[in-house]
């Protein structure tokens, strides 16, 4: 019976200690040529176990830079998308088809890393000088997209002795310009990983709207991570759920979804310096997009920042909305979600956004041609905080106007 006792010890420890947690996360790396404005685009829709994050500016070892980091990492070892000052930028998904060794007895390392590089390395072609010299084994399962001030934009497909890179400004193996990741990697094991369908979604929704010249981050937050378009159902739940009920599975946007990020990248020449970072902080369909600067360092909106009692304001709406999106907990609840709901909160909260996101372009139109100002970001974040909702009044607005 002890023998019997002491296995079972050592299968929890064992089973604790290799547990990997379930990140996961849709994604595009979108090429210069292929945007309405020609500046490249960098999406990170993000899906994780951690409802509260914020941006927050920090110093690397050569640059600083701006990024979204968990509200709970009070040492903020880890950056899960970003872009420094000198118009480099990064985010990941997490791939689970290349089984590295070493994760059977390290941590996952792709937060730490990015933090890394992101205070390292001011180009694409950097970025994979400082992979090629990483110690190895990695303890890196992930698909890193990256961008530069260059005109840069590609795809490396990480593990523990090697990586793949998709460039897509490739034009014969990406004539479109973009390149999409979900949670697997096309160097990977096939038919291993997740996300088969999602990147399906994405890839529905990227190609109209490169067939239309629609792609923008305005169009990210509005017609993807607000998607609930399924590949495989061939509709859009949003539109053909005539109860106000659905089930969560398979859209871009999830219960875990806590994120979505794109950073603007310049034109080939353009100043740095307007590099955006665009975030709609919190369960996307919930939150609206708010813009930051790396050059305006510290100065960030307070509805983004960790300004309320360390965690952000918009957040704290996302997550009060979601709460009425997603409003049964026992047995199976959490999968069922309230899409009457989501489709008036995005309605509510739409005007906030096209209010942030058209002052936002202006701003960034302004230093990519007369130079950075830090007046023009002091404008606009008091703007944004001066106007942003209060979470009690959204929230009743919201509800009151789902029929009943």
């Amino acid at each position: 019976m002890k023998k019997i006792g002491l296995l079972y010890v050592l299968a929890f420890v064992v089973a604790v200690f290799t547990f990997v947690p379930a990140e996961a996360c849709t994604s595009a790396v979108i090429s210069g040529r292929a945007t309405k404005s020609g500046r490249p685009l960098l999406w990170k829709h993000r899906d994780t176990g951690t409802e509260w994050n914020h941006i927050e500016h920090l110093q690397g070892k050569r640059f600083a830079f701006t990024g979204l980091v968990n509200s709970a990492d009070e040492e903020r070892k880890e950056v899960w998308a970003g872009a420094n000052e000198r118009g480099f930028a990064i985010m990941n998904t997490a791939s689970y088809n290349m089984k590295p060794d070493s994760l059977k007895y390290l941590p996952e390392r792709e937060g730490e890393i990015m933090k890394q590089a992101l205070g390292e390395c001011a180009t694409v072609a950097e970025f994979e000088e400082f992979l090629k010299n990483m110690p190895q084994p990695r303890a890196l399962e992930t698909n890193f997209g990256v961008i530069d001030a260059e005109g840069g934009a590609a795809y490396f497909e990480v593990w523990d002795y090697g990586y793949t890179k998709y460039d897509a400004n490739d034009a014969a193996q990406y004539p479109n310009g973009y390149i999409i990741r979900s949670n697997y990697s096309f160097s990977g094991a096939q038919d291993e990983g997740m996300g088969y369908i999602r990147y399906q979604n994405a890839e529905y929704l990227l190609h109209k709207a490169y067939a239309t010249g629609a792609l923008s981050a305005e169009w990210i937050f509005s017609s993807a991570s607000r998607s609930f378009y399924h590949a495989i159902l061939g509709n859009d739940a949003l539109s053909s759920s005539p109860n106000g009920w659905a089930i969560d599975q398979d859209f871009i946007p999830r219960n875990s979804s806590s994120a979505s990020v794109v950073v603007e990248g310049v034109r080939k020449g353009e100043n740095p310096d307007a590099t955006t970072i665009w975030s709609v902080i919190g369960y996307p369909p919930c939150s609206y997009a708010v813009a930051a600067w790396v050059k305006a360092k510290d100065e960030i909106a307070d509805v983004i920042a960790a300004a309320d009692n360390g965690r952000s304001a918009v957040n704290r709406l996302a997550v009060a909305l979601k709460r009425e999106v997603f409003p049964i907990s026992r047995g199976n609840g959490s999968k069922y979600m309230r899409v009457d709901v989501i489709a008036h909160a995005i309605e509510v909260l739409s005007p906030y956004e096209s209010k942030s996101m058209q002052a936002a372009a202006a701003v960034r139109d302004r230093i990519a041609k007369e130079g950075f100002n830090i007046e023009f970001v002091r404008e606009y974040n008091e703007l944004i905080n001066s106007s942003a909702p209060k979470t009690d009044e959204v929230v009743s607005q919201v509800m009151s106007g789902i029929k009943k």
